[in-house]
């Protein structure tokens, strides 16, 4: 399938926000409240039966968390991206652990790198960092430890 036969057959059935096309693949915003509906519908729908990776970019100048899901299709051997912009103060967003048990420590993960939630996630509990560091991959983190680079 090309981006544009994958556009279509998401907007068939699910609101799609924006979307574009980057090397080849479907990028496409959708509405965080419908992240479930539209994972469960590529999965099982469109074939696309890997979850490549979870992860989050922080975007303070928008007020944005953008959660980035990155799925493959083994059958035709298409790549999809779906985001999700969420309130940088808030994040939150409902897990899709009950449909890729691999998002467990995906979602864990971006959680805690970025200061999010997953909500019903089966295992909240810290993945990497120690206690005291939080969200240290949000472009306004801090630390005591910190040492400023010198300026060039």
């Amino acid at each position: 399938m090309n981006f544009t036969e994958i556009l279509d057959k998401l907007k068939a059935g699910h609101e799609v926000l924006e979307s574009k096309e980057d090397l080849g693949v479907l990028n496409a915003w959708v509405a965080p409240k419908k992240i479930r509906d539209v994972i469960g519908f590529l999965k099982d729908d469109m074939h696309f039966n890997q979850l490549s990776f979870v992860t989050a970019v922080d975007l303070p100048i928008t007020n944005n968390i953008e959660v980035v899901y990155r799925l493959f299709s083994y059958e035709t051997k298409d790549n999809v991206v779906i985001k999700v912009k969420l309130d940088r103060v808030k994040p939150e967003i409902e897990t899709i652990t009950g449909i890729f048990a691999t998002a467990n420590w995906h979602e864990r993960e971006t959680a805690e790198m970025f200061g999010m939630k997953f909500i019903n996630h089966p295992d909240p509990n810290k993945l990497l960092l120690p206690d005291g560091i939080e969200a240290p991959l949000r472009k306004d983190f801090t630390c005591a430890d910190m040492v400023p680079l010198p300026k060039a």
